[in-house]
């Protein structure tokens, strides 16, 4: 029998755990789904099946993966949902119990395991090359059927990818290419950066190794027409401090930011410059641009990093961790500017993938303009931003709403044009449905709702893969 899991925050509410797979072949719509609406909505998440050891402290990033596919197409709608099989998921599974520490943190592994089996695939979920991809910083990529979900294990890219691989690769527009990189790749807490770029066909083009200034979580990264740029931001990664029952992760304010920057497809080594600034933060990045010798970040960005605690385990106040849209312009010189766009409390900036490096107009968030002081993601609302007008065009759910990172998919040749998927639990109902949105036209509200069978635990990141 499964033990009860402890009262916290992120384990009860949005985030209780579901911990049931299903399928569900005809949902429920209310409105009209477009016609050409036609491919499936995928969102990933953390779903654990067992509770943490009683004395590690359980955070929102370690739960297994739990993976939805939302299949559209002819004014019809369909679902499942599977946890990703990685074999942290078959082991405990088998014991009945939780078996690894909380980031994998050795001081709570059961003897019987291995710190290298510590795979949540939780994260993000991408498409390439036919494939489909459950990620998790820490890992290679777990490869699943796109149509039925099931686990086929890792994907090495011709034996190039054999350790950690972002959450938060980029789709080159102009060729297919996907460019990653792996943090802590020569072990936890090292230095070490791997660069890749794997081609439109799933093979191993170019890999590159540099280091960064210090042991950063580093959780996104830009990619321009021209350059890539690594963000070394203070969230630092310590196994001593770790081994000490303290934080894995920690920010360290005496710590500067920098930024790592080279040409797209360059070989590391001397050819990154560095760049220092005072701390900043950001965990994910909307749309990267050049602009002359200068580079141009927009990001959801905070004084400091959330759900990241001090070294000494103390928590920020969410003041000082509100998210906002702000943009980042590095020069030629190394000159560091930061500005906010838009004063709206957000979380997860998409934008039209057709544009990822190029000069680009919209984003799109989750975001919240109510007081979220003591709630727990509460985001009631879908908001298009325009980042040359500074115009927002909005549809909130109302109270009681949890809105998921919104995706786009195009409907149209132009930026924009097209429509915005994003999943939302109406806490007073207790119920979820996929909300489609004219993104042209945010805030006249959805165009339909797709009905799900039973509460979906709030996740992660999402993507859309076209029908063929």
């Amino acid at each position: 029998m499964t033990a009860m899991f402890p009262d916290h925050p992120y384990l009860k509410g949005y985030y209780q755990p579901f911990g049931a797979e299903m399928d569900a072949p005809d949902l429920v719509i209310e409105g009209k789904l477009p016609q050409t609406l036609s491919g499936t909505f995928y969102r990933n998440g953390p779903d654990p099946l067992y509770p943490p050891h009683p004395e590690d402290r359980y955070h929102v990033f370690d739960g297994d993966g739990m993976v939805y596919a939302i299949r559209l197409g002819g004014g019809r709608a369909a679902m499942k949902n599977r946890y990703v099989r990685t074999r942290k998921y078959e082991l405990e599974r088998a014991a009945g119990r939780r078996l690894f520490g909380v980031f994998g943190n050795p001081r709570f592994n059961d003897p019987s395991v291995s710190p290298m089996e510590y795979n949540t695939a939780n994260t993000h979920i991408w498409p390439h090359a036919g494939a489909l991809y459950a990620l998790m910083e820490g890992c290679p990529p777990t490869a699943l059927d796109p149509d039925t979900l099931e686990t086929k294990g890792y994907e090495t890219f011709d034996n190039t990818v054999t350790g950690p691989f972002t959450a938060h690769p980029k789709t080159d527009p102009d060729d297919g290419a996907l460019h990653a990189f792996g943090c802590g790749a020569k072990g936890p807490g090292s230095t070490a950066i791997r660069y890749d770029i794997i081609d439109s066909a799933g093979h191993k083009r170019h890999t590159a190794w540099l280091d960064q200034p210090y042991p950063s979580m580093m959780h996104d990264f830009a990619l321009t027409e021209r350059r890539v740029v690594f963000p070394c931001l203070p969230v630092v990664i310590s196994m001593e401090r770790a081994m000490a029952g303290k934080p894995l992760a920690a920010w360290e304010d005496d710590r500067p930011a920098a930024f790592g920057i080279m040409a797209k497809g360059g070989n590391g080594g001397d050819e990154v410059r560095w760049f220092e600034t005072d701390p900043t933060f950001a965990f994910h990045i909307a749309g990267s641009f050049d602009d002359g010798q200068d580079v141009v970040i927009d990001v959801a960005g905070s004084k400091r990093a959330p759900l990241m605690p001090s070294a000494d385990g103390t928590l920020p106040s969410h003041q000082d961790t509100r998210f906002t849209l702000k943009r980042w312009r590095i020069g030629g010189n190394g000159h560091f500017r930061e500005e906010e766009l838009d004063g709206l409390d957000i979380q997860f900036p998409r934008i039209d993938d057709r544009f990822q490096g190029k000069r680009y107009r919209k984003t799109f968030v989750n975001g919240t303009a109510r007081p979220t002081a003591g709630r727990i993601d509460g985001f009631d609302q879908i908001a298009a931003i325009d980042v040359e007008s500074g115009a927002r065009d909005s549809f909130s759910f109302g109270e009681g709403a949890y809105c998921g990172e919104p995706v786009f998919v195009p409907d149209g040749p132009g930026e924009g044009e097209g429509w915005l998927l994003a999943l939302v639990w109406d806490s007073h109902r207790n119920a979820s449905f996929l909300a489609v949105l004219d993104a042209r036209d945010v805030a006249a509200g959805p165009v339909a709702k797709v009905h799900m069978p039973a509460r979906v635990p709030g996740g992660f990141h999402c993507h859309w893969r076209p029908a063929a």
